[in-house]
C-alpha cells in the first residue's frame, strides 16, 4: 500500500468514526425521524416503481405511521416535563 493510499484509508476510517459519533449523539427521536424519512423514500419508490405491490405498500405505509405515532408520543412527553 502506497503512503497516499493509506493516508487516504486513515481518513477515511476517521470520517467514519465522527459519522459514528454523531449517530450516538442523536436524540432517540432524530433517530426515529431518520428512521421515517427512509421508510417513506422506500413507499414512495414502491408506490411510483411498483404499484402492483400492495401489500408491501400497506406495510410501509403502517411501519411510517407507527413511528410517527412513537415521536408524537416522545415530543408530547418532553413537553410536559
Amino acid at each position: 500500500m502506497t503512503q497516499g493510499n493509506q493516508q487516504q484509508g486513515q481518513q477515511q476510517q476517521a470520517q467514519g468514526q465522527q459519522q459514528q459519533q454523531g449517530q450516538q449523539q442523536q436524540s432517540p427521536a432524530q433517530m426515529l425521524a431518520r428512521a421515517l424519512s427512509e421508510i417513506r423514500r422506500v413507499q414512495n419508490m414502491l408506490e411510483l416503481n411498483y404499484p402492483d405491490q400492495t401489500e408491501a405498500i400497506r406495510m410501509q405505509r403502517e411501519a411510517g405511521d407507527l413511528i410517527w405515532q412513537i415521536i408524537q408520543a416522545m415530543r408530547r412527553q418532553q413537553q410536559q416535563q
